[in-house]
């Protein structure tokens, strides 16, 4: 199946909360701005205005997650994690924008497509 396509599926199942955590932000995910991946996304810690997922030319290897966050959050640690792999600290520091208010991120990754089932963001 095409990333594309199946991604689709994950806008039904929207948002999952990660449990058992001190988090009191309100977490968001627009499934408008999900492009790529298969089945839940859980989103901790702060509010996600998009997620992309930018892959190879070959669409089998997902080589960057793009991420915009609400507010400045550059000084948080950012962590991401596919399936149910531990999260890993994301390579970009983040650049806030006052005026928009949000700070966006490239995070460099290298996760194959096939197989890849669950897509985790953590802030702290």
């Amino acid at each position: 199946m095409k990333m594309g396509k199946i991604l689709g599926a994950a806008a039904a199942v929207g948002m999952l909360a990660a449990g058992g955590t001190a988090f009191t932000a309100s977490n968001s995910l627009p499934a408008a701005s999900v492009t790529k991946g298969y089945g839940s996304q859980s989103i901790t810690g702060v509010t996600a205005t998009s997620v992309t997922y930018n892959t190879n030319t070959a669409a089998d290897t997902v080589t960057s997650v793009g991420l915009v966050l609400t507010g400045d959050t550059t000084l948080k640690t950012i962590q991401i994690a596919f399936n149910d792999d531990a999260p890993a600290t994301c390579s970009d520091a983040g650049t806030y924008a006052s005026i928009a208010d949000q700070t966006t991120y490239s995070c460099v990754v290298s996760q194959t497509v096939g197989g890849t089932t669950k897509f985790a963001l953590v802030a702290s």
